[in-house]
């Protein structure tokens, strides 16, 4: 079977990035036949300059966007569509933006168990769905629980520095590309795909690639 890297450039806190992860997911679902994909997930703060115990939501959306109001059309838009999805957004309950850069050293650390996908989308809804406080080394060790990591690894891993070199390179790799947007997707280390695209044009992307990579592959010498 062919397969497909895909990097997926994102935070934790960008309602986009769940809206785009979810039609990703519906795209790959109906390529799986002819497409195996592989699926990392790679840091980009959006709030780099938040404290590391966070900042109140209200004060920040005020002084930021002009408006703290859960009821506005932004976030009206951003629920409907996440129901659509299956995803519920309560922006409500959300009361503190997080510092994010322990949670991507966290999914940095979850690759070696298997569980980065399973521990994003855990993180997305315990921010967006819960309202909980995902810079919280506490709620972030009980996140990581909630999909199989070992709670004393989690612990010790977050009181260490493990992965804060690599998490930081990492996200300066993508800063140096110009990224200045999430959701962005990699694909192969030479395509890109940014925003919240729709299941078909992931899909229709995603094809044209494999084509591509084919026909290359094809004329490679040998």
């Amino acid at each position: 079977m062919d397969r497909l890297k895909i990097d997926i450039v994102s935070d934790v806190v960008c309602p986009w990035c769940v809206i785009g992860f979810k039609n990703l997911q519906k795209a790959m679902d109906s390529l799986r036949e002819e497409i195996e994909f592989e699926i990392n997930w790679k840091p980009y703060e959006l709030h780099p300059e938040i404290p590391e115990n966070g900042y109140d939501k209200k004060l920040y959306m005020q002084q930021k966007f002009g408006t703290s109001n859960p009821s506005s059309s932004p976030y009206k838009q951003i629920e409907e569509i996440g129901k659509n999805l299956g995803f519920s957004f309560n922006f409500s309950k959300t009361k503190r933006i997080p510092n994010t850069f322990n949670a991507h050293r966290l999914l940095w650390k979850s690759k070696e168990f298997g569980k980065q996908t399973s521990l994003s989308e855990a993180l997305f809804e315990a921010y967006f769905t819960d309202g909980r406080d995902i810079g919280s080394k506490i709620v972030l060790t009980e996140i990581a629980s909630s999909v199989g990591m070992d709670v004393d690894i989690v612990k010790k891993f977050l009181d260490s520095d493990e992965g804060g070199r690599e998490t930081a390179d990492d996200e300066m790799n993508f800063i140096e590309k110009s990224i200045g947007a999430v959701p962005t997707y990699f694909i192969n280390e030479k395509y890109i795909i940014q925003g919240g695209q729709e299941p078909e044009t992931f899909a229709s992307f995603l094809s044209k690639i494999l084509k591509k990579e084919k026909e290359r592959k094809n004329e490679a010498p040998g």
